[in-house]
């Protein structure tokens, strides 16, 4: 969100998407690919036609001026949505329930349980309904044939299911908790413990000194293009150069470590 070039943003999403496909193959991205499209289509296509804004008028619509800054302003913000959430796709799946308690929960244990919950509840909910789904058809039951009493009850029958399937989890958990002496005093532990080694503080100075490099140029206005009122330069001067170089590593640091792992092993 630092830096609104248009070079900058489509380095910044290619890089991702890489980082995403190293992840799990993108699995999880092909599944938003289609949400994603759509929804930055509409920004940039819609855009135009509700900001007048801009001095380089492209045509008019209805009496009101469509300009050529209004639509790159649309493109950049299609850009940020898309970055944010390809981010949080691979959030989700670096992320997951031991690493989130393991950072959270010495300062925040309630609310580090909490959230975790809530970001498990929907996937697990699904996961549940698919098979429940699954048997129901099994057993002849379905919610798209026959008459809508039969499919209302079929629905009827699978969601009070679900509902005592997850009270019935609920009891479990809660009672493993108090077996395990959740919420007691005295120091906490992890189940999976996870140690910072003299490579990983190097390499974490390493990426703190990118960040603040590109920070400081972001806030000299380099890696940023003026859109409003009139369209700006598009060419990089020295500085842009080393900010672009500084958020390439950044970005690419994960693409960079599993390439020197599959290098190593391979």
């Amino acid at each position: 969100m630092y830096f609104n070039h248009p070079i900058f943003l489509v380095t910044i999403l290619l890089l991702l998407i890489f980082v995403n496909i190293s992840h799990d193959g993108g699995k999880d991205l092909r599944k938003w690919l289609p949400t994603l499209s759509i929804m930055s289509t509409l920004i940039i296509l819609i855009n135009p036609f509700l900001v007048s804004r801009g001095t380089t008028i492209l045509f008019y619509f209805r009496g009101k001026q469509v300009t050529v800054e209004a639509f790159m302003y649309g493109i950049t913000m299609a850009l940020f949505i898309a970055i944010i959430l390809v981010i949080f796709i691979s959030f989700n799946i670096i992320l997951n329930g031991n690493r989130f308690l393991y950072i959270f929960s010495k300062f925040l244990p309630r609310i580090a349980l909490m959230i975790m919950m809530a970001i498990r509840f929907v996937p697990l909910m699904k996961r549940r309904l698919d098979e429940i789904g699954d048997v129901q058809r099994l057993r002849g039951m379905s919610m798209t044939v026959g008459s809508l009493k039969t499919r209302v009850r079929s629905g009827m029958l699978r969601i009070q299911i679900l509902l005592t399937w997850s009270l019935e989890e609920a009891v479990h958990v809660s009672n493993s908790m108090k077996a395990r002496g959740y919420g007691s005093e005295g120091k906490k532990s992890s189940y999976t413990p996870y140690y910072m080694e003299k490579r990983d503080w190097f390499w974490l100075f390493v990426l703190a000194s990118l960040m603040v490099v590109c920070f400081y140029g972001g806030k000299l206005g380099y890696g940023q293009m003026i859109i409003y009122p009139e369209l700006g330069p598009w060419q990089f001067f020295q500085f842009d150069w080393v900010v672009f170089f500084c958020m390439l590593i950044l970005t690419s640091f994960p693409l960079i470590t599993e390439g020197r792992e599959k290098l190593r092993w391979k």
